[in-house]
This record gives structure tokens, C-alpha cells and sequence, in this order.
């Protein structure tokens, strides 16, 4: 069984990873996107956020609203340098002036995926033609320079932000619960996407949408851009009711009080009753080579981005590679003192208390025995009694046996992400499930009633279903 993959519907001609953005200056109709500099765009940007008084459009982003403009020009200079992010200044041709600002970012050029976000506006260019032309533009650039896969995420209580993703044309795609902790507050994370599939025809509506034809005299729209890509839209979001409302009445997620980030694992071995994790290394690779060799076929790396292996040398050479970092964190999984699969925490993220099981490479010597499940048991276990608020596993969409075994662990289905990667030069589509820290008391006891040895009659044989036991605590299967 594996959890991380690779493959698709068929290989991808000639498939090349794009290149990141570059600092370039966007020429449109009606906007022109300049390259974020604090310095020339800073009180331009900061007048328009001062349009909004109390700051409340700053409620869903880590940072702001800035008490002076010293402050905002503080954030202008760090966004402007930020390795992670390119900022682009959105001018309003009919005024000359900046009023809006966004960033081209998740920048995956591997996997041909790339997001537009941290967009922030003037009310005044909301939803207009240049505020709309500014996301066209830097989605556009992104399609252009070969991407496969434009994302857009928001909280989805942020309802605005919400209907201006499928005004664009981004289809929804999946909600991640407990995402991560932001001023103090819970906040989920909707999925939204464009792929280069979609795009011709999405592009062909915004085009008409931006034309001079469809406004009038006073620059009022004659067609709106949300009727004109509705039909184009694989999925739609559901509407979200806030559990409360701030000060201000904006929605509000439940605070999370307290909230302190959660220890990085570390290289530390997992005793259970039928299994051991320990810290892989090389001294692993030999045994593990021989025990992954008793799949003749190599079904085992079908969904894997790497291997199969020709050699122990070769394996064992992958093996320190893996030994080298802290994410992904690499453990073997010894039955009787016998090296038989691995496994890892990826996506560690202490900050949010998130954090991935992947990686999952069990051997024929360990697949659908007590050992792999309890594997498992006690990679959750560790992950949830440190606290951490997420458990996630993703796998390929196509990929049957690792999405029963999430559901079957009492991970929850959460949505698929269409062209998430590329891997060994075919497209996967991305499925992800979840289990948040409320559920875990109910899928520890499940984990604990299925091992216990009572379940197992003389030869072997579950008395119960772990799947029977989790299933109730699923909140989506998919």
C-alpha cells in the first residue's frame, strides 16, 4: 500500500516545469501590474487601505490592518523582498493612481501549480473592470508561461472572497479543515482551481467581459462577469455559516485560546504491540531492499514518484538522501526486529498545528497485517498527543486502495485537486483526507479496540472491522 503517488490518465508530451515569475511590469486596458516597490507604490497603497476605516478587510489575512503608514510601509518592504511571493502593484489607468496590490504565490513550477492571493483592493477598485483585469492579467501570465493549475484559497466564511473565486472562473475543489490558526481564531481553507484546460474558454469570457463594449457611457457592465462563467464552473461552493461575528459584525471562526505553536517531530523511535518505528537510516536500506523485493511485480512503486530500486546500493543511496531533512521526517517500520516499510511526517507545519502522513511504502512482508495498521495508529497517535490540530494524507485520485485506507484510518474525505502534480511525467490528480483534533478520542478508541488481541480469533481472523469502527466518525467518504 502506498499513500503518495504518481501516474494518470496518460503521459504529458513533452512536459517541462515552467519558469517562476519574474519582477515584470503587466500592460492591460484598464490596469497596468507594476512590480511591488514600497517605495513608489507605498502611499498610493496606503491611502487605499485607508478607504477601509476599520480595517476590515484585512479580517481573513495574517497581517493588518497597520495603525500608521509607517507600519504599512514596513509590510510593503518585507512583501516586496518576500522569496515566497510576487507582489504586483495594481494602477488604475483612469486615475493613474495604485489602489490595489496581489501576489502570484504556492509557486510549484515542478508541478506546474501556481496561486494568485493576498489580494488586497481600495474599495473603490472592487470588483471593477481594472481590479478585475489585475487578477486577468497575473492569472493569464500564469497560463502563458506553461502552468497547469492556477489555485485560489480562502477561509469559507469569507464570503466575498468565496463568490469572487467563481466569478473568475476557479471551480471549487475542497475544503481543509482546521487549516491553520490566524489572530487567534480556527480558520479552514476552501480550494478553488482553473486548469490549463479550462482556461481557452474561461479567457474568452473575460476577454469579452473586459471589452469596451460591455460597459456604458458611466462604466456600468452591461453582462456580468459571474453569468458569463458560471456555466463554465465543474463545482460550486456551498454556502458557510459563521459559528459568530467580531466586533465589527464581520463572521468569525471559533478562537482557538492560547494557541502556542506545536513541537517538530523528532528522530525518536514508536513501540507498539505488534510493530516498532524507528528513525530510518541506512543501516535500514538493505532489509528494506530485501523485503520490498518480494513483490516481484513492483506493485508497490506504482503510485510512488520514485523506484522502483535495481539494487540495494541504489535503494540504499535514496535512503540517505531521505535521512538528510527534517520534512520529510523518515521512519522504518520493523516487525520482530525486521525491517519491512517506511513511512514519513511531511508538510510539518508547528506553526498551524498541521501536519501529513506520506510516503507509505509497505512491503509485502507487512501489508494487511496487525503491524501496518498499528504503523499508523502510532504515527496519529504521536502527531495528535503533541497537538496538532490537522492530520492529513493525500494520494492519487486514481489510486482505490489508498483512499479506502484513509476513510478506513477515519480520515475524512475533503476534496480533489484536478492537476496537482507531475510525476514521472504523468498527471495526478490529488485527493485529500483529513482527521482534526476533536475526532481523535473516537479513532483512538477504534484503533485500540481493533489491535486489541481479542479481536483476532486463533488463526488470525478480525472479529471486528477497523473501517465498521472508524466509519461512524467520518464526516465525507470519497
Amino acid at each position: 500500500m502506498t499513500s503518495d503517488s504518481a501516474g494518470g490518465p496518460g503521459p504529458l508530451a513533452a512536459w517541462a516545469p515552467p519558469p517562476a515569475p519574474l519582477r515584470e511590469t503587466l500592460e492591460g486596458r484598464w490596469v497596468v501590474v507594476e512590480p511591488l516597490s514600497a517605495e513608489r507604490h507605498g502611499t498610493d497603497l496606503w491611502a487605499a487601505f485607508s478607504e477601509d476605516s476599520q480595517g476590515l478587510r484585512w479580517t481573513y489575512r495574517f497581517d493588518g490592518p497597520f495603525a500608521d503608514g509607517a507600519a504599512c510601509q514596513d509590510y510593503l518592504a518585507r512583501m516586496e523582498v518576500s522569496p515566497a511571493m510576487r507582489f504586483g502593484a495594481y494602477r488604475d489607468r483612469s486615475t493613474g493612481r495604485v489602489a490595489g496590490m496581489g501576489a502570484l504565490m504556492s509557486i510549484m513550477p515542478a508541478a506546474g501549480a501556481i496561486e494568485v492571493g493576498a489580494i488586497m483592493m481600495a474599495p473603490a477598485m472592487s470588483g471593477t473592470r481594472a481590479g478585475t483585469e489585475a487578477l486577468f492579467l497575473q492569472i493569464d501570465w500564469a497560463f502563458r508561461a506553461g502552468y497547469r493549475r492556477m489555485e485560489w484559497s480562502c477561509d469559507p466564511i469569507n464570503a466575498a472572497s468565496m463568490r469572487a473565486a467563481e466569478r473568475l472562473g476557479f471551480s471549487y475543489e475542497a475544503t481543509f479543515r482546521q487549516a491553520y490558526v490566524n489572530k487567534g481564531r480556527n480558520r479552514d481553507k476552501a480550494y478553488f482551481a482553473i486548469t490549463d484546460g479550462d482556461w481557452p474558454a474561461i479567457r474568452a469570457v473575460m476577454s469579452e467581459w473586459l471589452s469596451e463594449e460591455n460597459f456604458d457611457a458611466e462604466g456600468r457592465q452591461r453582462r456580468s462577469l459571474s453569468a458569463m462563467t458560471a456555466p463554465l464552473l465543474h463545482a460550486r461552493a456551498e454556502a458557510v455559516t459563521a459559528p459568530e461575528t467580531d466586533v465589527h459584525g464581520q463572521p468569525a471562526d471559533r478562537p482557538v485560546p492560547g494557541w502556542a505553536p506545536r513541537p517538530h517531530p523528532v528522530r525518536a523511535s514508536m513501540q507498539g504491540r505488534y510493530c516498532r518505528l524507528e528513525p530510518l537510516t541506512v543501516d535500514h536500506a538493505e532489509p528494506l531492499h530485501e523485503a520490498n523485493c518480494t513483490d516481484a511485480e513492483n506493485r508497490i512503486w506504482a503510485w510512488l514518484p520514485y523506484g522502483p530500486y535495481p539494487s540495494a546500493e541504489a535503494y540504499a543511496d535514496w535512503v540517505g538522501a531521505m535521512t538528510l531533512d527534517r520534512d520529510p521526517l523518515f521512519f522504518a517500520i520493523l516487525v520482530d526486529d525486521r525491517p519491512v516499510g517506511i513511512a514519513s511526517y511531511l508538510r510539518i507545519s508547528p506553526r498551524h498545528g498541521t501536519i501529513e502522513v506520506g510516503h507509505i511504502n509497505f512491503s509485502p512482508l507487512l501489508q494487511k497485517t496487525p503491524a501496518a495498521t498499528e504503523a499508523m495508529f502510532l504515527m496519529m497517535q504521536w502527531a495528535f498527543e503533541a497537538g496538532n490540530r490537522r492530520y492529513e494524507w493525500k494520494c492519487n485520485a486514481r489510486n482505490a486502495g489508498s483512499r479506502a485506507a484513509a476513510q478506513r484510518y477515519g480520515l475524512s474525505y475533503e476534496g480533489v485537486f484536478r492537476q496537482a502534480t507531475v510525476s514521472k511525467g504523468e498527471n495526478r490528480d490529488t485527493a485529500w483526507y483529513a482527521a482534526i483534533d476533536s475526532e481523535w478520542p473516537a479513532i483512538r478508541t477504534a484503533f485500540e479496540t481493533w489491535l486489541d488481541p481479542a479481536n483476532f480469533d486463533a488463526d488470525g481472523r478480525q472479529r471486528q472491522r477497523l473501517s465498521d469502527l472508524t466509519g461512524p466518525i467520518l464526516v465525507a467518504r470519497g
